[in-house]
């Protein structure tokens, strides 16, 4: 297996792996702010949200591509495409699920005050 080969492997999967490691830190990086955000500014765990939000959907993005690029190889591989696209199909699907998961902790740390212990 050459490097190419194992680097676009990785393509496949991004959207599995990036949307639950932007979920669990989101969940702990707001637990851990919520102390902090209530003495200083309250937009400390909005950003931090925001910014693994978009890290879930790149790895939506990577996945999809990854399924568009190999789109043509499935009309020639008699099987049908292989595990590898419908890994894909799964991630773009986790990928934007878990950042929907995201938003919504989002949406609960701007409306839910940090102080409220």
């Amino acid at each position: 297996m050459t490097e190419a080969d194992e680097r676009s492997r990785l393509l496949y999967w991004a959207g599995v792996a990036l949307g639950p490691i932007a979920w669990g830190l989101n969940l702990q990086g707001i637990y851990v702010l919520a102390h902090f955000s209530c003495e200083t500014t309250r937009i400390s765990g909005a950003i931090v949200s925001l910014v693994l939000a978009i890290v879930a959907f790149v790895g939506t993005a990577i996945s999809a591509r990854a399924v568009r690029r190999s789109a043509g190889a499935e009309w020639t591989d008699a099987q049908g495409g292989g595990p590898r696209t419908f890994m894909a199909w799964i991630g773009v699907g986790t990928g934007a699920l878990f950042a929907l998961v995201i938003a919504n902790q989002l949406a609960a740390s701007l409306l839910i005050s940090p102080c409220l212990r």
